[in-house]
């Protein structure tokens, strides 16, 4: 009686520890233990699946700490044979120890081992009904891990389309979306709780260049650092998000009751913003600039609020805020501006503008104008061509005006084709103006985005030699802003032209590049001085200073000095015994019509 309760007892006890937790390897290692205690066992091991002969690592064995000793691959031998044969059980035996193989049905196997002294039959009989419950058991928490799994999965990729639909990937930050949910929320408590907001449009300057010519990696790694900058200029509670390549939007809540505080608060994290950017931005194998054009517009407004949806309120706050930004990128960057309804008036006209450039595109209604150069005894040397429009809608519209929206749409390649393409037949249809020293060239301005046209080169060279002309008749003007975008790219581009006699002109010089220290880099003909050093030069002793370095240092360099917007008897006077090839200005010839130029040459001597 005493050895029938002793088996009860223990096959109680080791059934009780079967199903105890969901999870397997929990479950597993407690009825292990308890059987390794109540049996005597030296070892006990579980086995999923029978192990394959040439590839025992799919065997997997708990618990999963064990370190099988040097008769491991008996042990994992006998199991694989086992698992072939139609029996429940089977015992082995093997130096000291007494090896006990169960099947676990559907399952795998279990190993017991015991040292010196077998298990008793009674015993041994007793336990097999366990393996068929601890197989049940077993099946249970693999089916519920797997739901556990598939929960999880479920989530990760709930998660995941949430992050994508909300979330830019870069950054991490809130994305157009998510922002206009975020900003519709705050105009709805703003009327609610009279507090005012702004809306931030932030455009990180130079970026494109960065990209183009640094990497993409490196953009990215710029946008990385510059987010975690801008972060902290702002409060836990403001919105930061991105909603384009490098432009980002700042929500700014709870700014004051009345627009004043608003509108110091605002300029107060505009100002954080922008002295970011003073110093270099420092990445991981190089060192960058950049700068922030900022536009803000503050909410509410009875402008905004006028018979319109809070949907509509928060697409006209970032529409103005956008237009205050492009105010800012356009005048001198670096620099943050707030929406004044003056500018959504110059905002439409700016959109106008673009599509009617459209159609002056399509029409060919562009003209082109000639200034003449002389040299200092008043003779006509040179001239440059001057882009000019007229529409039918908005009459004439000043380059100021238009140049600009042409660039930003990239128009301006086209249009600058246009410029190249009418100034070559021009110079074709009179080619005995060069040949009797009435003209030595044209000049040609080159836009920015027009420069920096991967097959710039080689289309203008086409373009040229479609016409059969010497190349040294056209001249190629660039600003300084273009040559110091890129000075590496530009030198390349400049020496592949110079190669074939196209030369180019540093147009504006000294407006603001502080380009002296890379004029020797550049592969020049000659410089024009900018204007604003020339007027009232006779009474401007600063200017004199600068004019005459740069009249000096040009000589030195072998380069031709033009002077350019001279208006005045006493500017004229000024520049009359300097060392300059040609000067350009009112005082002279203004800017004349194809026609008019032409009569003019052709009159001529």
């Amino acid at each position: 009686m005493s050895r029938t309760l002793q088996i009860i007892s223990i096959q109680h006890e080791l059934a009780m520890s079967i199903g105890l937790d969901l999870d397997l390897d929990k479950m597993l290692q407690l009825f292990l233990e308890r059987a390794k205690k109540r049996l005597s066992l030296r070892s006990a091991l579980v086995f999923k699946q029978a192990p394959r002969e040439d590839k025992d690592s799919n065997l997997l064995c708990y618990p999963y700490a064990h370190k099988p000793d040097d008769g491991s691959d008996w042990l994992v031998e006998q199991i694989f044979q086992f698992s072939k044969l139609d029996i429940a059980h089977q015992c082995l035996q093997k130096n000291d120890g007494y090896f006990y193989l169960f099947k676990v049905p559907k399952f795998g196997a279990i190993s017991f081992e015991r040292k010196l002294h077998p298990i008793d039959n009674m015993v041994l009989h007793a336990l097999l009904p366990l393996f068929v419950r601890l197989a049940v058991s077993c099946q249970a928490c693999l089916e519920h891990q797997n739901l556990v799994d598939e929960i999880k999965n479920r989530k990760a990729i709930e998660e995941q389309l949430r992050r994508q639909t909300y979330q830019d990937v870069l950054t991490g930050l809130p994305n157009r979306k998510m922002l206009n949910i975020n900003l519709q929320s705050l105009l709805s408590n703003a009327q609610q709780k009279g507090q005012y907001g702004a809306v931030f449009f932030i455009d990180l300057d130079r970026f494109k260049l960065i990209n183009d010519t640094l990497g993409h990696s490196v953009g990215d790694e710029l946008l990385i650092n510059i987010t975690s900058k801008l972060r902290n200029c702002i409060r836990r509670d403001d919105t930061l998000s991105r909603v384009g390549g490098d432009e980002f939007i700042l929500l700014l809540n709870n700014i004051g009751t009345d627009e004043q505080s608003a509108v110091a608060k605002s300029t107060k994290v505009a100002e954080k913003m922008l002295g970011i950017t003073r110093e270099s931005v420092e990445l991981s194998n190089c060192s960058v600039y950049t700068s922030f054009s900022i536009g803000i517009a503050l909410f509410p407004s009875p402008e905004l609020s006028a018979h319109k949806t809070i949907s509509e309120q928060a697409k006209s706050l970032i529409k103005n805020a956008d237009v205050a930004m492009y105010k800012i990128k356009h005048t001198s960057r670096n620099g943050y501006m707030f929406y004044r309804h003056e500018l959504q008036v110059m905002s439409a006209f700016r959109s106008e503008v673009e599509q009617r450039l459209h159609l002056a595109l399509r029409e060919q209604s562009f003209e082109l104008y000639f200034q003449p150069m002389v040299n200092l005894d008043g003779k006509i040397t040179a001239a440059e061509a001057l882009l000019r429009w007229h529409d039918a809608k908005l009459g004439w519209v000043g380059p100021q005006d238009f140049i600009p929206v042409a660039e930003e749409s990239g128009l301006i390649v086209d249009i600058g084709m246009w410029v190249l393409r009418h100034t070559c037949e021009l110079i074709a249809q009179n080619l005995t103006w060069f040949e009797h020293g009435k003209l030595r060239y044209i000049s040609v301005n080159i836009s920015p985005r027009q420069f920096s046209q991967p097959h710039f080169v080689a289309q203008l060279l086409t373009l040229i030699d479609e016409f059969n002309i010497p190349h040294a008749y056209l001249r190629l003007e660039i600003t300084e802003g273009v040559a110091m975008e890129n000075i590496t790219s530009a030198i390349s581009i400049m020496k592949a032209l110079a190669k074939h006699d196209l030369y180019f002109m540093l147009d504006d010089f000294g407006s603001g590049y502080s380009s002296l220290s890379y004029l020797h880099q550049l592969p020049l003909k000659s410089v024009k001085i900018d204007r604003s050093f020339v007027s009232q030069i006779h009474k401007n002793t600063d200017n004199q200073v600068i004019v005459e370095a740069i009249i000096y240092i040009s000589k030195h360099f072998s380069l031709e000095c033009v002077i350019e917007g001279l208006e005045t008897a006493q500017e004229r006077a000024y520049f009359s015994d300097k060392s300059v090839v040609a000067i350009q200005g009112f005082y002279f010839f203004k800017p004349q019509p194809e026609e008019a130029f032409t009569k003019l040459l052709n009159g001529l001597d």
